[in-house]
């Protein structure tokens, strides 16, 4: 079914004050006009590590959409694509831009800020940046397991100004303050999608995973959660939707695109009033059906008083996006009651809903941790089985996970860590053990891209 057509309106100061998934079509669709009309302009603060090339930038259409819409919405913002162009029309460069816009009461929230300080760098960008130079100082290179954050800019806060009353630099040119709060990330583009879309079409194709495949995802997510537990913060939306994959790596697993932990928006330093979950920590579920025990809410409060955060929170959503690998799942059917009011009929290997406040329901059983026509090594599914435990005492510590994974891949990867491909160091595009999708970068650096959205 095709989208419904966009009828934009003029934003209207004293209605449109909610953040972009709650605002009322009309001023969203005059967002994503704007947006997708937006003259480039580079970071106001950009990446010390990444430089965007100089010229001319224009807005990307992917063949897949029709008409002019952004390339995705959430619910506070929306994403899009830009690539420098030369003279003939190659890309040089590219970057996806995402536009924040978060609402009034959640740009006052002095914790979405460095130091508190409304109006001035985003601690998602604070975050990020924070947790890709720990990576790389880690071991050089796993930088490449999230996604990189590369600058922040045009903040309008509401009328133009932040909370010192300072103005807030425009960058559109000859357009007034906005009423609007809004600001910018912009951040690497992964070529390949996330893992939600890429379960689902396995599902449609009844194809397992190779273990290998969720050996890499494992190894990867597991060293983002050290450095995440050295950087004090639980990511707090760690979802099939919010782990893409980028580029492949020619010297590890190279048959398959290296997976990139995304969207640090929902993270929270580990403070000690987000440690015991209090009234003003500003702590919530990003998404229901992802939450861990201690993350989850029910009507009235926290589903299961007195538990705490730790670094095992972010351990527990790593078990679940392997399981959710292991299943088939995009989405694990024993939580999806929690996001919707007509949960899906459970089957096999499904047992019970997952409901943390009822002691008989707070672990999937055993069985539930692979398809029904899945073969994967005892090891991993005692591994992924562990991270999931109700109690954090009985789950690993990042460390450990990471350990334990070192240990338990050896001879469950199908060699697959070391491939790199036949006599021609290529991979036949037929290859059974790759995972279901593009095949090319469509966007990659060198190609002539005919399909853009002209600014006016």
């Amino acid at each position: 079914m095709a989208a419904p057509a966009r009828a934009p309106r003029p934003l209207i100061p004293a209605i449109d004050i909610h953040a972009f998934g709650n605002l009322l079509k009309g001023a969203q669709d005059k967002l994503i006009d704007t947006f997708l009309r937006w003259g480039f302009v580079h970071p106001t603060v950009p990446s010390a590590t990444h430089a965007l090339n100089q010229g001319r930038w224009l807005p990307i259409q992917p063949r897949n959409i029709s008409g002019e819409d952004p390339l995705a919405e959430g619910g506070s913002g929306i994403v899009h694509l830009w690539c420098c162009l030369d003279a003939r029309d190659r890309i040089i460069d590219r970057v996806i831009v995402k536009e924040n816009v978060p609402g009034l009461t959640e740009w006052n929230r002095v914790d979405i800020w460095r130091n508190g300080q409304v109006g001035t760098e985003p601690r998602e960008h604070e975050i990020s940046v924070d947790l890709f130079t720990r990576l790389q100082a880690a071991n050089a290179g796993d930088g490449k397991f999230m996604v990189e954050c590369l600058g922040y800019g045009d903040l309008r806060g509401p009328y133009g100004t932040n909370t010192q009353g300072q103005p807030i630099a425009q960058a559109f040119a000859n357009q007034p303050a906005v009423s609007v709060a809004r600001f910018k990330l912009y951040l690497e583009y992964c070529p390949y999608g996330d893992l939600y879309y890429l379960i689902r079409r396995h599902k449609a194709a009844n194809k397992l995973f190779e273990e290998g495949f969720i050996w890499m995802m494992f190894e990867a997510l597991a060293k983002c959660a050290i450095e995440m537990e050295h950087a004090n913060f639980v990511h707090g939306d760690m979802s099939t939707s919010n782990i893409l994959l980028g580029t492949h790596d020619p010297q590890r697993f190279k048959i398959w695109p290296v997976p990139k932990l995304a969207d640090f928006g929902g993270s929270r330093y580990l403070t000690a009033g987000a440690i015991l979950r209090n009234n003003n920590a500003l702590l919530e579920p990003m998404q229901p059906d992802f939450g861990s025990p201690e993350l989850s809410k029910s009507v009235g409060g926290w589903e299961v008083p007195g538990l705490t955060l730790s670094a095992k929170t972010n351990v527990w959503n790593i078990g679940l996006l392997i399981c959710c690998l292991m299943r088939l799942e995009p989405v694990l059917p024993d939580t999806e009651w929690r996001f919707t009011n007509n949960p899906p009929v459970l089957v096999p290997p499904a047992h019970h809903y997952l409901q943390f406040a009822n002691p008989q329901q707070r672990e999937l059983l055993p069985a539930s941790f692979q398809h029904p026509r899945a073969n994967y090594s005892q090891a991993l599914r005692d591994l992924a089985e562990d991270c999931m435990r109700y109690d954090p005492n009985n789950r690993p510590t990042p460390t450990v996970l990471l350990r334990r994974i070192t240990t338990d891949m050896v001879g469950n990867t199908g060699g697959f860590d070391t491939f790199t491909g036949g006599v021609s160091g290529r991979i036949a595009w037929n290859k059974k053990e790759r995972i279901l999708g593009p095949r090319v970068d469509e966007w990659a650096i060198g190609t002539q891209s005919v399909i853009y959205l002209t600014p006016p």
